[in-house]
């Protein structure tokens, strides 16, 4: 015979006992869910302490399934605490390290600021240097009577007397004699030798030494660097290394960066307009040995053609050998006239002079102006 079964819902006991404490268990259960919301996570974990404390007991697997339940709240709850715990402290490690990152950011930028700020700061300092140094030569420059006064009261003969030869030895060419410094380039041409005038047009800001390499390898050396022989953005003006300006050659080239502040050669554009150029026309060009004035005749645009190109180049146009050569040289710079002037006044036997600076009108572009020697 088969033994009778207790049914409780969906729970079966074998005997009466455990079905009245599982009955006993679901009273308490029901009571307890009357009185409080056992989903709510804080009240299950009240309710998990208390058993496991026996301050609650049950006697039966409806008690038992009852706990259970409580503890998969409690331990979802937890999963879900670590989980965000978890994804807390990530963030927290992402915003650290991205704090830090912009912390670095920030600092690489402060510095970046302060290296930039101390370049502006230096290239400022040199400016005023370089501006220092040019007005201190322009001042020397104009203390040529200074300089003539020192000479007057010198003590020292102008020149060591000659020793005549004697009438039994053959009398030996003499070299041409260099001519003297004029005054007031003595105390510059003792600071550099490579001095080899002096540069002023009335009017403009172009007041400045002018130099020469010896040198094709040397040639571009004072594109870069000062009358000091120091680097400089501004360079200084320099005469074409190919020029003798002792011996005259019939065009002296001088070259001068274009520089965006006006300093050398910058304000040389402005002669591509023809009323700048009717006020500005008078050139003072002395050599260390002489004076010179000259006078505009023209503003010229071209630019550096490549070796192989068949070309005018007007920078290599120094000597006239003759009046045929000065008058194709006349014709050909004709051809580049900016202003559209028509005939250039320049004849052969004149001394030209020509000052020649880059242009952005083109690759490649030069602009320069070319004058003549008038006394």
């Amino acid at each position: 015979m088969e033994k009778k079964k207790f049914r409780l819902g969906d729970y079966e006991f074998d005997d009466y006992r455990e079905y009245i404490e599982a009955e006993e268990d679901l009273k308490k259960i029901d009571l307890i869910m009357q009185e409080v919301d056992v989903n709510d996570v804080d009240v299950a974990a009240r309710l998990y302490t208390r058993i496991r404390n026996n301050e609650i007991v049950f006697h039966s697997k409806v008690g038992i399934n009852f706990f259970m339940y409580l503890s998969d709240i409690v331990a979802n709850h937890s999963m879900v605490m670590m989980e965000e715990k978890k994804a807390e402290e990530d963030l927290k490690k992402k915003n650290s390290k991205r704090a830090r990152g912009y912390r670095i950011a920030g600092i690489l930028c402060v510095l970046a600021a302060i290296v930039c700020l101390a370049y502006f700061l230096y290239a400022d300092y040199l400016e005023e240097q370089s501006a220092a140094e040019m007005k201190r030569l322009q001042d020397m420059q104009n203390m040529t009577g200074h300089y003539i006064e020192e000479e007057a009261f010198s003590e020292e003969p102008v020149d060591a007397p000659q020793m005549t030869p004697a009438d039994d030895e053959p009398e030996e060419k003499k070299p041409a004699k260099t001519p003297d410094l004029l005054p007031e380039y003595k105390k510059i041409y003792a600071e550099n030798k490579d001095l080899v005038g002096w540069l002023e047009i009335e009017g403009t800001n172009i007041n400045y030494p002018v130099l020469q390499s010896d040198t094709e390898e040397e040639s571009q050396f004072y594109l870069t660097h000062s009358f000091a022989r120091k680097k400089d953005k501004n360079g200084s003006l320099f005469m074409d290394y190919r020029n003798d300006f002792l011996d005259r050659d019939t065009n002296i080239i001088i070259y001068g960066h274009n520089m965006k502040s006006g300093a050398m050669f910058g304000s040389l554009k402005q002669y591509l307009d023809k009323s700048y150029l009717e006020k500005h026309k008078k050139v003072q060009f002395d050599t260390i040995y002489e004076h010179g004035t000259y006078e505009v005749i023209g503003a010229f645009l071209s630019e550096v053609s490549y070796q192989d190109e068949y070309t005018f180049r007007y920078y290599n146009f120094l000597n006239a050998k003759d009046e045929s050569e000065f008058e194709a040289f006349r014709v050909n710079v004709m051809q580049l006239d900016a202003l559209k002037t028509g005939a250039l006044d320049a004849k052969y036997g004149d001394q030209l002079l020509t000052l020649s600076t880059c242009s952005s009108y083109t690759d490649e572009g030069r602009m320069f102006i070319l004058a003549k020697k008038i006394k």
